[in-house]
């Protein structure tokens, strides 16, 4: 919930208070005070009119405000959704599950700390974005191109990196997990990378000279400087 929105329910919240302290207060006026009691009951009745105006108003305002961030975020999201090139793209503290991002050049994005489950980057050019501390785990990554993106406390467990260009992206964090993430021949891995990491990718090919299922930067067939070679 915003800031705002917090704000404006303890208000709420101070009303009501207020509201009952005066009528306990109108309350025992009456019983020491019999005489006084007519006056005190216009007092009373005055008090809680304006304090459930204040309430309603304040109310109203809250609504308001609500509908109108649903609304400026559904627009964000309707333009997120049709842009096929958003490069420096950083979705700050919206929401994104769901979003398909596959096929879109987002070079320089700024995924950091997000949590996407299950999200869709088939093909998506991620070039030097930023994924420090994501939890992307089941994100579908094949044939995205990672060249020199940084996936520091990255968890891709169970990620899809088959045909991934990861050359000269930053891996070796030591919360950067790939368990039962699954690679082919063509998932280009970091030089320098921490084998220990890859002990429990899954390998969906057989050939047994490929390196962890891939291949290691800067011998990639398919990748070369970053860009797929065919």
């Amino acid at each position: 919930m915003p800031g705002i929105a917090w704000a404006l329910l303890g208000f709420l919240i101070l009303l009501g208070v207020l509201g009952a302290t005066g009528a306990v207060f109108a309350w025992r006026m009456a019983v020491r005070e019999p005489e006084r009691e007519p006056r005190i009951e216009v007092l009373a009745g005055i008090g809680g009119g304006l304090i459930t105006g204040i309430a309603i108003g304040v109310s109203a305002l809250f609504l308001d405000k609500q509908i109108e961030e649903s609304q400026l975020y559904a627009t964000w999201r309707a333009n997120v959704e049709i842009s096929d090139a958003m490069p420096g793209f950083t979705p700050g503290n919206r929401d994104i599950d769901g979003i398909h991002f596959s096929g879109k050049l987002m070079h320089n994005a700024d995924f950091r700390g997000v949590k996407v489950r299950d999200g869709q980057f088939q093909d998506a050019r991620l070039e030097r974005s930023h994924f420090e501390n994501a939890k992307m785990q089941g994100a579908n990554l094949l044939g995205a191109n990672l060249y020199e993106a940084s996936l520091i406390g990255t968890n891709l467990d169970g990620a899809d990196l088959r045909s991934a260009n990861l050359t000269l992206a930053v891996v070796n964090g030591t919360e950067t997990s790939f368990k039962g993430a699954k690679v082919d021949g063509h998932t280009c891995w970091p030089e320098g990378i921490d084998e220990k990491k890859l002990d429990t990718v899954i390998v969906t090919n057989e050939d047994p000279d490929d390196f962890r299922g891939g291949e290691k930067a800067p011998h990639c067939t398919l990748w070369k400087g970053g860009e797929r070679t065919r």
